[in-house]
């Protein structure tokens, strides 16, 4: 499998997305790009020529962990985790729900919200939970399966 570390300028440009969509201004000292297009961000002391010599002899999808999933129709999203490492830095782009609209979104049910055609992070009280797209007549769920409460 082959990575793409982010360098300074592609990292601080992804900064600038982050920043525009959602507020996020700071984010792990490495990202990196992996075959599955996801961006994974890493803090441990492996340096990038290690990363690079263990991206050769493994698989790095168990490096550090996902964040991202950029997307060049709708710039990023949100992994489910990112949402809440990052919840105290989300400040744009936030859609509070109802009780209701609660148990139908974790269920992984799509909701029937009107919004701008764009990503949103989606929050009940103080919890996030995960991202969705909205395309302008409902806002679709990306919470991963497993992560869904089963229906009863």
């Amino acid at each position: 499998m082959n990575i793409e570390i982010y360098d300074s300028k592609k990292r601080k440009k992804f900064i600038e997305q982050l920043s525009e969509r959602f507020g996020i201004t700071e984010i792990p000292k490495m990202i990196f790009l992996t075959g599955r297009e996801r961006l994974r961000g890493f803090t441990g002391d492996l340096d990038i020529n290690e990363i690079y010599l263990l991206d050769r002899i493994t698989n790095l999808e168990f490096l550090g962990m996902y964040l991202f999933k950029p997307d060049e129709e709708r710039s990023v999203r949100l992994g489910f985790d990112a949402s809440i490492i990052f919840s105290e830095q989300i400040s744009k782009n936030v859609i509070l729900l109802d009780e209701l609209q609660f148990k139908e979104w974790i269920r992984g049910n799509n909701l029937n919200i009107k919004l701008a055609k764009g990503m949103y992070v989606v929050r009940y009280g103080d919890d996030f939970l995960g991202c969705g797209v909205s395309d302008s007549e409902k806002l679709i769920n990306f919470v991963p399966k497993e992560r869904r409460l089963r229906k009863s």
